[in-house]
């Protein structure tokens, strides 16, 4: 018992100290495109932890979608990291032109992906894959199209 607390804490202190600089910047904002085209919001609430909001449509779909992510910098590239997430989503989706067949979406999202931010620029790109599944309605074709690009302006 006294090791497993021991390898715990050690553990512990090795996440904390590997996870001090992970972040280059505090919050952004900018434009997902993609299969979930929209806005994307992202913040820091931790070295290492982070709050993505994404606001997608179309004509015929809406969603809104929060994750919360784990984002680490990979060894010896300056500016680019990795990260992974989940959360949840809400919206609605109009499936067919010639009729009303609307139906109400909510459900959950995983996000991996990877992040460059320019050193001497305040932009930053990221290449995701955010499957999700719904579980209202039996409307599922998320897993396939989840892959995005977010191009976004950072607040430092």
């Amino acid at each position: 018992m006294k090791l497993q607390k021991l390898l715990f804490a050690a553990l512990l202190t090795t996440a904390f100290a590997t996870t001090l600089n992970a972040q280059q910047y505090n919050s952004s904002l900018g434009v997902r495109l993609g299969y979930d085209n929209g806005v994307t919001l992202k913040h820091f609430f931790a070295p290492a932890s982070a709050g993505e909001f994404i606001i997608a449509f179309s004509p015929n779909y809406f969603q809104a979608t929060g994750l919360y992510e784990y984002q680490q910098p990979v060894p010896d590239v300056r500016g680019l990291d990795w990260y992974l997430g989940l959360g949840g989503h809400i919206g609605g989706i109009h499936k067919h032109k010639d009729r009303y067949d609307g139906t109400f979406l909510i459900g959950a999202d995983l996000i991996g992906g990877i992040e460059y931010t320019f050193p001497q620029a305040p932009f930053n790109i990221s290449l995701d894959w955010k499957p999700s599944i719904n579980f209202t309605q039996g409307y599922n074709d998320y897993w396939y199209s989840g892959f995005a690009l977010s191009l976004r302006y950072t607040f430092r």
